[in-house]
């Protein structure tokens, strides 16, 4: 078997009724969104996430090689919600050769503790309601690679086989600048402009309204999300992407989005 679906996921932690207390409601459409989503997502054998909040590796692919990935969301006031789940050693190296053949670099160190992850730890908390229980996961993190090498990464995947039925979650929020009262300042000049161009690039399932931003634009509008954005895209192939939902009721751009075979 070999790739059934790519989903882009949002990832605040305030989404988490526990930690939002109430204020969740107000990204009452993301909810939404995610629960669509993942109504429509059939657990794979490995799961394969794509998280900005991993370390970062200058040129490469982060990834991270613990045998077991334990996480809770106590630094947002909630140690009793925790996350477990358990990997594969075995596929870890598979996939970190195949990468390296087809001239992807791939940086490889244990982190067993997710608490500072919350792009694995929030999407892993939907899924689990979602699913029950974890199927093995892999967690990597993309953002050493330009968008443009994170695509080619997701077009390199596409051709990865396994025995195995593998998934791919892009977790990442877009721009973190849409408002006046975003969390990283306002960029009222470009952070709406990145916003929609990552929106045409899901909906037309192409990288060029991305690539024709300038990079001004792409720097300004302060995103974490993108090259994981740019991997489902090149994962997908020119396929259907549907996209669930897209708001910013922080300031900061939350779209859930799935290619599924």
């Amino acid at each position: 078997m070999s790739w059934i679906w790519s989903a882009l996921m949002p990832h605040p932690p305030i989404l988490i009724p526990e930690v939002g207390r109430g204020r969740e409601n107000e990204a009452i459409k993301t909810l939404s969104g995610i629960k669509n989503l993942t109504m429509n997502l059939k657990k794979p054998d490995l799961l394969f996430i794509l998280s900005p909040h991993q370390p970062y590796a200058l040129g490469a692919l982060f990834v991270n090689t613990a045998n077991f990935y334990h996480g809770s969301f106590a630094m947002f006031g909630v140690p009793n919600v925790k996350i477990e789940a358990q990997t594969s050693t075995e596929d870890i190296k598979a996939l970190c050769d195949y990468l390296e053949k087809e001239n992807i670099k791939t940086y490889t160190k244990p982190f067993e503790n997710l608490i500072e992850d919350q792009g694995s730890m929030v999407p892993l908390y939907f899924l689990q309601r979602a699913w029950g229980d974890l199927p093995k996961i892999i967690i990597a993190s993309p953002i050493g690679l330009t968008p443009e090498k994170a695509f080619e990464m997701g077009e390199s995947l596409a051709d990865f086989q396994s025995d195995k039925s593998l998934a791919l979650l892009a977790s990442g929020d877009l721009s973190h600048r849409l408002t006046k009262t975003a969390p990283a300042g306002y960029e009222p000049e470009y952070a709406p402009k990145f916003e929609m161009a990552v929106e045409e690039a899901l909906r037309t399932n192409s990288p060029a309204p991305i690539y024709e931003l300038d990079a001004r634009t792409m720097e300004r509008a302060g995103e974490c999300g993108l090259r994981s954005v740019m991997t489902m895209l090149g994962l997908s192939k020119g396929n259907e992407i549907k996209i669930f939902s897209h708001e910013w009721p922080f300031g900061v751009g939350y779209c859930n989005a799935l290619w599924r075979v």
